[in-house]
């Protein structure tokens, strides 16, 4: 179940646009919030604060939005969290701090990347010669295609089953009629 949780959202569209700016700011803004409640933490919980928001936007957003939040990450946390408020690299320490972060948020997007490769990539191998897949969840009938930015809903299957079955009837009968 948390399998196919995770393939859906992986596999799902990603936001784009404005909402997707305003992610990534709040992206930014909830973990500095919650790390100016305590002043007083101990060394690296400031940049591991962010790294929950950084795989969310690896999920949820393009890869240059998640970049940039993680980015944005490293240095509010050193600009606001290590040595004194508002420097940037104001000691080796700060400035390892910072690539260690850097680094992990490029492997965390990075591994976010490759398993919505993998998906995709699997997606398209169980795909129809036509490419189009048909799914049935919950009751309703969807479609799919590679390009098309995620599933359509076509209707109650009972309905769609009724249309196909239509179609079918119809295609049936010209095909009779065009051969005399």
């Amino acid at each position: 179940m948390v399998t196919r949780f995770l393939a859906d959202l992986l596999a799902a569209p990603r936001v784009v646009g404005p909402l997707a700016i305003l992610f990534a700011l709040a992206a930014l803004a909830i973990p500095t919030g919650i790390l100016s409640l305590d002043h007083a933490l101990p060394a690296g919980a400031c940049c591991t604060t962010y790294f929950p928001f950084i795989a969310l936007s690896a999920v949820l957003l393009e890869p240059i939005y998640a970049a940039t939040v993680a980015i944005g990450s490293a240095g509010l946390a050193d600009a606001m969290f290590m040595g004194p408020r508002y420097q940037l690299f104001e000691s080796p320490m700060d400035t390892f701090g910072d690539t260690a972060t850097l680094i992990s948020a490029a492997l965390i997007i990075a591994l976010v990347c490759l398993f919505r490769w993998a998906l995709a990539r699997r997606s398209h191998a169980t795909a129809s010669p036509s490419g189009i897949i048909f799914s049935l969840e919950k009751g309703d009938a969807w479609a799919s295609w590679k390009g098309s930015g995620g599933p359509v809903r076509l209707g109650p299957h009972e309905e769609v089953e009724e249309m196909m079955q239509d179609f079918l009837a119809q295609l049936e009968l010209g095909r009779r009629l065009t051969k005399r």
